[in-house]
């Protein structure tokens, strides 16, 4: 199994950058750590290249995560949880994620997926934004 059958995306009619502000936002109401907010689309420019609005936030949580890794040790290659945000036109953004409940099976540690579950929501709750 390929590991893009573990991504999800969710469609937004939203703006990207309201998108973004609101994934933030979000972050910030779940007590998560943003640790980085990856600006591709800058990156290209300050090279000379172009492409659409892209940013990938890294987030997360030590309460959810740790339990994941100690149990799960190379769990840590995939945590903490991140989100690519990506502007398809002017009216479409696009949320891309790994499905929670995949990436606990993957490393098997399904029964703790409770740990980040919310990714889902929190995605939907943005692009609904």
């Amino acid at each position: 199994m390929s590991r893009l059958d573990d991504l999800r995306t969710t469609q937004s009619a939203a703006p990207f950058d309201h998108v973004v502000e609101r994934l933030r936002d979000l972050l910030r109401e779940h007590d998560l750590t943003l640790f980085a907010d990856i600006d591709h689309a800058q990156n290209a420019r300050d090279v000379g290249l172009t492409m659409p609005k892209t940013r990938v936030l890294i987030f997360g949580n030590a309460k959810g995560g740790t339990p994941l890794m100690l149990a799960a040790p190379d769990i840590a290659l995939e945590l903490p949880l991140r989100v690519l945000v990506r502007e398809r036109s002017e009216t479409l953004t696009e949320l891309v994620y790994i499905d929670p409940e995949r990436l606990t099976a993957d490393f098997d540690v399904s029964g703790m997926v409770s740990a980040i579950a919310g990714l889902t929501s929190i995605v939907e709750a943005a692009a609904a934004g």
